[in-house]
This record gives C-alpha cells, sequence and structure tokens, in this order.
C-alpha cells in the first residue's frame, strides 16, 4: 500500500504531461492546427527576434471578435514603433518620424502568424516530420521540421503548444543547418481577458497631427496586370495579383505574391523612364560598379533575398526569405505570356 502511495505523485505527474495521442498526431495536421491557432485564439505575450548579431523584443496582443482579427504589436526596445491591424486593414505607427503608414497587410507576417498560403500545399516543397515535445515559456510545444526538397526555400524548425497549437518558437535554417533567424516567446498568456481597448494605439490621439503615408492598393484578378511568372520553383504558386501605389514612384507598381505555403515571395513590375542605378543594388559577383548598366542585381541579408533586372521600360525587382537562388529563378521568369 506504501509503495502504491509513493507511486501516485509520479502517475499523477505522467498522466498530466502530453500524452501520446496528442503529440502523435501528423505534421501537416500540427501546422494546420498552429495556422489556426494564430488567427482564431486569443493571446498576449513578449517575443524575441534574433537575426544574425541583432536581437529585438516586442510585445503582442491577438483577439477575434465577430470573427475578425485584432492585433497590436509595440517594439519594447529600439526605436519606438507600433502596429495596430483590424483584419488584414494596418496602421504602422512611428513616433519618432512622427508618422502613420496605412496599408494591407499582403506579405507581412509577424509571428506566430507565419503561414502565407494553403497548408495544405507545404509538403510540396518541404519534406516534413516531428520532433520532440520540450518546454518553451513554461508549456508543453511540439516541434515540427521543414526540411527543403531543393535548394529554393529555407528549413524550419517550428514549435506548437501542445493545447492550442500555437506556435512558441520558430528557426530558420540555411543549407548548412546553420540558423538565420528566431522568433519565440518570452513569454505567454492564452486566452485570458483582452479587450478592443487594450489594441487601441497608444498614440492614437497624438498621431492626428503626424504625416499619413498611405499605400493604397487594388486587388486584380489572376492574370489581368498582364504579367505572369513563367518558372517558379516547385510548389511556389500566385496567390496574390494587385496595382499598389508606392512612395516616390509616379506610376502604380504591379505586385505577383507568390507563396509555398510558408515561405512567400513579391515580384514589382514598375515602369521607368531611365536606366536604373546599379548602385542600389548588388550585382550578382558582389561588387559594387558605377554607371547606369544595370543587368542583373542580387543580394541578400539574413533570410531576406532581393533580386532586380530590366526588363524593356520596366524594372522588375524580387523580394522574399527564401535563398537568392530563387529570388533569381523567379526574377529571370517574369514577363508578358503571348497573347493566344
Amino acid at each position: 500500500m506504501r509503495r502504491l502511495a509513493a507511486a501516485l505523485p509520479a502517475l499523477v505527474l505522467l498522466a498530466s504531461g502530453p500524452s501520446a495521442a496528442e503529440t502523435s498526431v501528423d505534421p501537416i495536421t500540427w501546422l494546420q492546427r498552429a495556422a489556426a491557432s494564430a488567427r482564431q485564439a486569443t493571446y498576449s505575450g513578449t517575443i524575441m527576434h534574433v537575426q544574425g548579431e541583432r536581437s529585438s523584443t516586442s510585445r503582442i496582443t491577438h483577439l477575434v471578435v465577430a470573427g475578425i482579427e485584432h492585433e497590436k504589436i509595440e517594439s519594447l526596445d529600439g526605436p519606438r514603433r507600433e502596429v495596430v491591424r483590424r483584419g488584414n486593414e494596418m496602421q504602422c505607427f512611428f513616433p519618432d518620424a512622427k508618422t502613420v503608414r496605412i496599408d494591407r497587410r499582403v506579405t507581412a507576417r509577424f509571428f506566430p502568424s507565419l503561414f502565407t498560403g494553403p497548408v495544405d500545399a507545404i509538403a510540396e516543397g518541404y519534406h516534413l516530420k516531428l520532433g520532440a515535445v520540450e518546454r518553451v515559456a513554461g508549456l508543453d510545444c511540439q516541434w515540427i521540421h521543414l526540411d527543403p526538397k531543393d535548394a529554393l526555400r529555407y528549413a524550419q524548425r517550428l514549435c506548437a503548444e501542445v493545447g492550442s497549437g500555437l506556435l512558441l518558437r520558430a528557426t530558420t535554417l540555411n543549407a548548412r543547418n546553420q540558423i538565420l533567424e528566431q522568433y519565440g516567446f518570452i513569454d505567454v498568456r492564452l486566452g485570458g481577458d483582452v479587450s478592443k481597448r487594450d489594441l487601441r494605439s497608444t498614440f492614437q490621439a497624438q498621431s492626428k497631427d503626424w504625416r499619413r503615408d498611405e499605400q493604397p492598393s487594388v486587388e486584380q484578378a489572376a492574370g489581368a496586370t498582364g504579367w505572369a511568372v513563367a518558372q517558379a520553383p516547385p510548389g511556389f504558386r500566385v496567390v496574390g495579383e494587385m496595382q499598389r501605389a508606392m512612395p516616390n514612384r509616379p506610376a502604380p507598381v504591379t505586385q505577383l505574391v507568390l507563396s509555398d505555403g510558408f515561405a512567400s515571395m513579391s515580384v514589382f513590375i514598375e515602369p521607368v523612364t531611365a536606366p536604373p542605378p546599379v548602385n542600389e543594388a548588388a550585382s550578382q559577383s558582389g561588387e559594387r560598379r558605377g554607371g547606369p548598366r544595370l543587368t542583373e542585381a542580387i543580394s541578400q541579408e539574413g533570410t531576406l533575398s532581393v533580386y532586380a533586372r530590366p526588363a524593356g521600360e520596366h524594372l522588375i525587382t524580387v523580394l522574399g526569405e527564401v535563398p537568392p537562388a530563387a529570388a533569381q529563378q523567379v526574377g529571370r521568369s517574369v514577363g508578358r505570356p503571348a497573347a493566344r
């Protein structure tokens, strides 16, 4: 009897942890839970972002009201900034510059909402498997491994909270298994009382006299802009097409958005009246050359790759959190399909 009594605390502890059934679901189901939880759950917490030698922390509060997402992200170090989102409408407050930028969320990803397209499509570009269950921010967390099937996307390590599926940590790795970028909750609260008042901008009242930078966009039907990507990497598909106003651009810019379910790229096509200066980006060889004769330029910082080339009277620019080869492949294949 004494042996049974001594064993009870251990049995209770085991019973309270994640069961085999809870953690043996296939990886796609875990990813679907993570994507849904980021959109639908109520949560708040402190997030750390690390890229190279730089790190920053921010505070996130997320709530769904009548089926519409409300979110507020506040920087806790460095320059003051704040993002307030209602659905896909974003207001970005920059108090030091006394500026409010108004835009739609198209490709912007804010941890833990990292998925950029249909989750089912992820398996086309990645080998998926489950890793260990660990503790993150005091909660049990299931690791999910996304290993690329080619050299045109990065490996991802995602950790989803066992109960809700919310991502608590995310790590991006290069081909040498080196960490390029990390996001993670330092502390997190799931559920609880969150009101819409908690999601109002700290700068709402004082920003009335600030400069307003609006970048309106108009959604277009597939193929309506006349531009297309002929050779997207396997698994990448165009998930958005629009015309949008851009700062210091006299004419609207065409934007095509590609996604493999997790990674994304944006293609910008803008008319130019003069040859674009090459010194805005590194050349393919990595050198900076003077003069206006730009044939192709590519650069990388952290996970972000930028590719640019002229195409007649247009400049094509590709930005994406993908290896440079992926941005280059897309940029080289952008064109106007021949009329049938």
